[in-house]
């Protein structure tokens, strides 16, 4: 009778987690369904080594799992360590649940997911000192084989199976690892071991759903045909692209293939300067960050910003935060004269000294964009100097006013 009891019991669990198949289930609920039959916590680590699924989490006691599940991935650091296990050393390619001790908990049982004949992420069954036993691990394996054929059959899923440099780029990201000795060896294990041009494409969408998975996808296709070899991670509210390999003036113009790509995803882009070293990742991020920043808020018509045009305004930008430095402490004192000139006679002094600085004091084109006779130009840059004394031959000066100019624009105030 009591071995009956268990089959039925068996049979039961079994086809609960059958049943996942005939709908369209996610990776959460195997997860959640395999940890309420087991009654043990349970999480599945991606390729990446991104934690797409975790149940009864509170259970857990091993303070490096704890460190992953709270940043929702597993730091390199914490991967090598796992690796380097002699017991998962064993089994590299084997579906076949297996135990492994860990140093500052109880076991947990490990069963690789295995995808057209590649390594696609792993279930992971913990227990507080108790061995599994043979349910454990037959539960586990058919969990195992639920979550393989929902991967495959579901399209949010196609990307599931990425690659180690995502989970790198991730950590470069947030300023990781990159001291770490190991970091060199890190990179050579993955797909980053390249030394060609790349650069960096930080992209934003203004709708708080940009980034569902059943986006991912569609995104991703349509970005390799553009970069065939760039890398991608979503980041937060950014994707981020790694461009690899790529001509120095290329990436830095909108061709019809890029724009396309834009207009259909309703996205802006900021690009970064070309770089060499992978471990620099993180400060050319910063650069297409601050790209697309400042530039929406300057041109907010325009789908891309390079980094080179808008270099100066990260400069203000880091100047002018608060308890720095006011910037109006370094705005050349005579064109708070002509402002005040133009406020009170309607007159245009300020912008003519741009625009004349601008086009390198060439009198013909600054009278075409102003629109102006020579002689008019000519009346104003006089009374410009009575103003103000300034000496206009005075290459400082023209720096100096240059800067100013570049100031008040970042502001919002440019004429």
């Amino acid at each position: 009778m009591h071995k009956n009891n268990n089959s039925e019991r068996q049979y039961k669990e079994k086809n609960r987690l059958l049943e996942l198949l005939l709908e369209k289930h996610t990776v959460e609920q195997v997860v959640e369904t395999i940890s309420s039959i087991v009654e043990k916590p349970v999480i599945f680590i991606d390729i990446n080594f991104g934690i797409r699924g975790m149940e009864r989490i509170e259970e857990i006691k091993d303070p490096s799992w704890i460190q992953a599940i709270s940043m929702g991935f597993c730091s390199h650091e914490f991967i090598f360590e796992i690796i380097n296990i002699k017991e998962i050393k064993h089994f590299p390619t084997e579906r076949t649940p297996y135990a492994v001790k860990m140093e500052n908990s109880g076991l947990v049982l490990v069963s690789p997911l295995i995808i057209r004949g590649n390594y696609a992420g792993a279930l992971v069954l913990f227990s507080e000192g108790d061995d599994f036993d043979e349910r454990h691990s037959d539960l586990l394996l058919l969990a195992n084989e639920v979550l393989t054929e929902i991967i495959l059959k579901i399209p949010t899923y196609k990307y599931i199976r990425g690659h180690l440099n995502e989970a790198i780029l991730i950590d470069l990201i947030q300023g990781r690892d990159k001291e770490n000795l190991d970091f060199k060896t890190w990179i050579l294990e993955s797909e980053l071991n390249i030394s060609s041009n790349h650069c960096v494409l930080v992209a934003e969408q203004s709708d708080a759903n940009q980034y569902q998975e059943v986006l991912k996808d569609s995104l991703r296709d349509d970005l390799y045909f553009i970069f065939p070899k760039s890398h991608v991670v979503f980041y937060g509210n950014q994707m981020v692209v790694l461009c690899v390999d790529q001509e120095k003036t290329a990436a830095f113009k909108i061709d019809t293939h890029l724009n396309d790509f834009l207009l259909k995803h309703h996205l802006k882009i900021g690009i970064s300067y070309f770089f060499q070293e992978i471990e620099n990742f993180q400060q050319y991020y910063f650069q297409a960050g601050a790209a697309l920043r400042i530039g929406v808020k300057k041109n907010p018509n325009q789908l891309s910003f390079s980094y080179e045009d808008y270099k100066f305004f990260h400069l203000l930008e880091s100047v002018g935060k608060p308890g720095i430095h006011n910037l109006n402490n370094f705005i050349h004192k005579s064109l708070s004269v002509l402002k005040d000139y133009d406020t009170k006679h309607q007159s245009e002094l300020c912008l003519t000294l741009k625009i004349f600085i601008d086009y390198s004091c060439n009198y013909k084109e600054s009278c075409q964009i102003l629109h102006i006779h020579r002689n008019t130009l000519s009346y104003r840059i006089e009374r410009i100097k009575v103003l103000t004394g300034l000496e206009l031959n005075s290459q400082k000066t023209l720096f100096d006013l240059a800067y100013s100019f570049r100031i008040l624009e970042y502001q919002g105030e440019d004429q």
